[in-house]
């Protein structure tokens, strides 16, 4: 047994490591989806980075994915939205799956593209503790790129055009009321009367009966809108009996044969206001009711 011993050392023989093996993958959609990729995330790191460099912590790398998991469709970021936006969409997206903070740091890469993975690539190694601070810094690092939000005076210039129905005005004037922070509803009631049309029914009636907030202004906007719903259909029938009734008279009169001037002119003429409609049906023949009555001297 000596001498085998003795004859490994006198070969020098260096075992052969073992090559290395990669970390077990997991797939995670990639928010590419439309272009059918799929990105692999490993269990336990993530992958295109020396895991000392990359700026997740140790404690952020080896949380476990749920069993599973995939992300749901999400545009990717590249520097050039609101950065405010896309981390609400995230983190939505990340609410409806019910995952950790630590997961969530880990899926919050995948959703960046071009300059805002290589922001992320910068940053300093296992750094990032969790995704309040990740998020934090991502919103700063990109805050030219934020949508300027409009002030409540931006709403003065929202003013009904002379033909514009009620319907659409409310509609433009409540998609830029969306576009400013914390408006005052004073504000926005004087707002959306300064700018109805002075002329329209709706102005006079506003006019005459105040609502008052603007809660009950909507609510007598939206009546007036389904009564003018409801007017625009009966005139559109109206218009369609009057068609149909056309068109059965011409059917009826003769190729060739013109209304008569007589029937014309008895249309025109005013009828006798005195004149009997509703008349007693007889019960004998006239010529025995003029036998009965014809000694009557009153008549």
């Amino acid at each position: 047994m000596d001498h085998v011993i003795d004859v490994i050392h006198q070969s020098k023989i260096v075992p052969t490591p073992l090559p290395n093996r990669s970390p077990e993958l997991r797939p995670l959609e990639d928010l590419s989806i439309g272009r059918g990729r799929l990105s692999l995330i490993p269990e336990n790191g993530t992958p295109g980075r020396d895991e000392s460099g990359y700026p997740l912590s140790e404690a952020i790398e080896k949380a476990k994915l749920p069993p599973n998991f995939q992300m749901p469709q999400c545009d990717l970021y590249d520097g050039t939205g609101d950065p405010g936006e896309h981390v609400y969409q995230f983190e939505t997206n990340m609410l409806l799956l019910q995952v950790s903070d630590d997961v969530m740091c880990r899926a919050f890469p995948t959703t960046l593209r071009t300059s805002a993975h290589a922001w992320l690539k910068s940053l300093q190694p296992r750094s990032i503790y969790s995704f309040g601070q990740l998020s934090d810094l991502f919103q700063k690092h990109f805050v030219s790129s934020r949508s300027r939000r409009k002030n409540s005076a931006s709403l003065l210039n929202i003013v009904q055009e002379k033909n514009e129905s009620l319907a659409c005005f409310l509609g433009l004037f409540n998609t830029a009321t969306l576009e400013i922070d914390d408006l005052d509803e004073s504000v926005k009631y004087t707002a959306f009367l300064h700018g109805l049309q002075s002329t329209s029914k709706f102005a006079f009636s506003v006019n005459k009966s105040p609502p008052g907030n603007m809660k009950a202004l909507l609510e007598k906007a939206n009546e007036y809108l389904q009564a003018e719903e409801y007017l625009e259909t009966h005139r559109g029938w109206q218009e369609e009996g009057k068609e149909e009734q056309k068109k059965r008279s011409q059917e009826l009169t003769p190729r060739g044969e013109k209304p008569s001037k007589r029937s014309k002119r008895d249309e025109r003429r005013p009828k006798d206001p005195f004149a009997f409609k509703n008349l007693t049906p007889l019960n004998a023949k006239p010529s025995q009711i003029l036998h009965e009555i014809k000694d009557n001297k009153a008549l």
